[in-house]
């Protein structure tokens, strides 16, 4: 089981071989954002154009948080073939573990945006035709997700006093609790198990020896093999589910921008995709049918 794409569930093999075929890691996308200053002030003077620059941000937003996601998520799957292959096991429940948490992050990022602009989607392309109504149609908490995604860190103690919510960073265990809650097989032992490797904790000594009787140990290493095999058909059925909320919610964003005039934020690939098994998909679609 030294080879990592045979260790894999053949559909997650499948589909991270689909991810690749986007060739993600050839975009070039630029995105600019105007000005908050000069922003007020348009807003103010020209509101039909202040709301086409808002969602063609908007959107631009949703295409960055969408893009690195998967780029971020494929990395980390690309750092735990390569500890496989080594094989050592300390890197490989680093990336696992790295791997678990940027799908809890990407799943609360972008879970509501793909459904937001699907529901919106009259509306938003009235304002990219710099023809919005006369009222000004503003979605600060879909604008404050995509900014924490990108923006939100640890803060120093003078940055907390200055710094907006959104650029404050989650604790981990509630990212972890999305998972849960989507009840991925499995997620809070595995993710115990690999922190008890990476903090580091007693399966961190433990690696290295050999328990030969009830008070006899020995150094031996070179045991990260069997340990890896060891999370890989352990937790099997976690890894396959971990995929769909690291790359899901992404895959189907850019799915929903293609319908929109913004040609740089298009992904056509994806169109000829059969994301009918896919269920925020399904809710996309009938909320754009409606």
């Amino acid at each position: 089981m030294s080879d990592f794409n045979s260790a894999l569930d053949p559909d997650a093999y499948l589909f991270i071989e689909l991810i690749d075929q986007l060739g993600i890691t050839t975009w070039s996308t630029r995105y600019e954002f105007y000005p908050d200053d000069e922003y007020g002030t348009l807003l103010y003077d020209a509101p039909n154009r202040a709301m086409q620059i808002y969602w063609s941000e908007i959107l631009a937003r949703a295409h960055l948080a969408s893009a690195t996601a998967i780029l971020r998520s494929r990395q980390w799957i690309e750092a735990m073939r390569v500890s496989v292959m080594a094989p050592n096991l300390l890197s490989f429940a680093a990336s696992f573990r790295g791997l678990l948490e940027s799908a809890a992050d990407s799943s609360t990022a972008l879970e509501s945006v793909p459904l937001t602009l699907a529901r919106d989607h009259t509306d938003l392309l009235r304002a990219l035709a710099g023809k919005a109504q006369s009222e000004i149609h503003l979605n600060p908490e879909l604008e404050d997700r995509l900014i924490h995604y990108a923006s939100a860190r640890r803060l120093t103690k003078a940055e907390l006093q200055a710094a907006p919510t959104s650029h404050k960073a989650q604790k981990v265990r509630d990212y972890i609790n999305v998972l849960e809650n989507g009840r991925v097989i499995d997620v809070i032992p595995c993710y115990q198990a690999l922190c008890d490797l990476t903090h580091p904790g007693a399966s961190s000594v433990g690696m290295w020896l050999h328990q030969i009787d009830e008070h006899t140990y020995e150094i031996r290493a070179n045991q990260d093999k069997e340990a890896i095999d060891y999370f890989l058909a352990e937790y099997r059925e976690t890894f396959v589910e971990l995929l769909f909320f690291a790359f899901n919610p992404a895959l189907v964003t850019l799915r929903i921008l293609n319908y929109f005039p913004l040609k740089s934020l298009h992904t056509a690939a994806l169109n000829k995709w059969d994301m009918s098994r896919v269920p925020i998909w399904e809710k996309c679609i009938n909320l754009m049918d409606t």
